[in-house]
């Protein structure tokens, strides 16, 4: 297809801040398409729309990184350091999903929102109820939040294992998610200073910033999950377990769930503490 000619999985690696224009050009393409042909749930398909635009790419990424970490001799590197480039480029296209779902977010008319960000206004207000008088550290709020992201690193997990490609519509609706916090702290803020273009310019980093404090530590660990399940996943597909090395690369998989775990009780943490 189309988009799918866009990036080579070598040139992603060499160029990963290009796959934020990427994520940005996809989220746009997938929200339009969807208020033309999908007007009553926009707010699902434009998910699934980014979905089947990235998975390609993904999925030649978890191939090629697969063949890295089987044929990869040198154990004295760290496993995360193996796959610090991966990891860039899921960063840089994690963050164009959600700057697309906040600019659209904050630009489009009221009666749209409801029906393009509807399943995302959902998810906030239930995530809000479940923490409402929770508003200082305590373990109850602790466990609240680390077991929701727990169950979403599993599913993660078990999405990139099981359709090797398919862990990319959760990292999608997780981008969403946040893109429409960030979206509703922009609008609250151009409501107060409607013609003031200064403060809406600096609202989205702000707000951008404001989430990505913990934000970061969670959308590392979904990163790495995910990298872990897909490397899995394209081994198994291709028969590795054939290998003299699949036993290598059951290790590294599993020194980056243990990190993944790790990072997201870091961000539990902070998250109720600051």
């Amino acid at each position: 297809m189309v988009l799918e000619s866009f990036l080579t999985p070598s040139d992603a690696r060499r160029n990963s801040w290009s796959l934020f224009f990427v994520g940005l050009i996809y989220t746009s393409i997938a929200i339009l398409l969807s208020l033309i042909v999908f007007p009553g749930q926009a707010s699902i398909f434009s998910i699934f729309l980014t979905t089947l635009a990235t998975s390609p790419l993904f999925f030649l990424l978890m191939k090629d990184e697969e063949s890295i970490t089987i044929n990869f001799e040198n154990q004295s590197i760290p496993v995360f350091r193996n796959h610090l480039n991966i990891i860039s480029v899921f960063f840089f296209l994690f963050l164009g999903y959600t700057v697309a779902f906040s600019l659209w977010f904050s630009f489009l008319p009221d009666n749209m929102l409801t029906t393009v960000f509807s399943e995302q206004m959902t998810e906030i207000n239930t995530i809000r109820s479940s923490i409402t008088g929770n508003l200082t550290f305590n373990e109850g709020l602790f466990m609240i939040i680390a077991q929701n992201n727990l169950r979403v690193l599993f599913f993660v997990l078990l999405f990139s294992f099981v359709y090797g490609a398919g862990a990319v519509i959760i990292l999608c609706w997780n981008a969403s998610v946040l893109g429409t916090t960030v979206g509703l702290f922009i609008r609250d803020k151009m409501t107060q200073t409607p013609n003031d273009i200064a403060i809406y310019l600096a609202s989205l980093p702000y707000g951008l910033g404001q989430y990505m404090f913990h934000g970061v530590f969670e959308i590392i660990a979904y990163f790495m999950i995910s990298l872990a399940g897909g490397i899995l996943s394209a081994a198994i597909v291709r028969k590795r377990y054939k290998s003299s090395n699949f036993l290598k690369l059951i290790k590294n998989t599993t020194v980056l769930v243990a990190g993944a775990i790790l990072l997201i009780l870091i961000a539990a943490f902070i998250e109720v503490s600051i």
